[in-house]
């Protein structure tokens, strides 16, 4: 078991650069409340709340590992700025799948003007069906809907043989996903 030990951030800085690893596990448990108690509040679960300190102290190790870095805030200050980052742009990306995937196309599914636990509970579905998706069709919805790409991109991604078969098999995977969501959906009695 990891113990913690309350280092400078000058010693943490230090150890990272060291490659010393043992700091990555003193990190996430010294830091683990906090980012769990903005995530929890903003929306988010704990297992959220996990992947972003990770990936937070992943950014703190690189920035760290860097020829010319130098701490000019206190490390939790720092982590805490990339968590926020890093949760923020998690957040609009789910607000893209919700406005921009879930459309007239789910009938059996609540709008977004039943209220905010309605978007929350689309994008909940939306998010469970899209992993009950074989992975090609899945990164083909979410080249479309979430980053924005054009067909020909997505053709030359996805390494299809031209633009109509892509929107051949959008179409396919769209209406495999409203599947998917109305069984969700009717599973939980229409809401999460």
């Amino acid at each position: 078991m990891l113990k913690i030990f309350k280092s400078s951030d000058r010693e943490i800085i230090r150890r990272i650069k060291a490659n010393d690893r043992e700091v990555l596990g003193e990190l996430f448990i010294q830091y683990k409340r906090m980012v769990n108690n903005y995530i929890q509040s903003n929306g988010g679960s704990r297992e959220d709340a996990e992947d972003m300190l990770q990936e937070a102290i992943v950014v703190v190790w690189q920035k760290a590992c860097s020829e010319h870095f130098e701490l000019s805030s206190k490390i939790s200050t720092f982590l805490f700025a990339v968590v926020k980052n890093k949760w923020r742009a998690t957040l609009r990306k789910r607000e893209n799948i919700d406005h921009n995937l879930v459309d007239e196309d789910f009938t059996n599914y609540p709008s977004p003007s039943d209220g905010e636990q309605s978007r929350k509970d689309r994008i909940e579905i939306i998010m469970k069906s899209l992993k009950e998706m074989d992975p090609q069709c899945k990164h083909l919805l979410l080249l479309y809907y979430f980053e924005g790409r054009n067909m020909e991109e997505i053709s030359t991604l996805l390494k299809f043989a031209n633009v109509n078969v892509v929107k051949s098999k959008k179409y396919q995977c769209k209406k495999k996903l409203e599947t998917i969501v109305n069984k969700i959906s009717s599973t939980n009695g229409g809401t999460l």
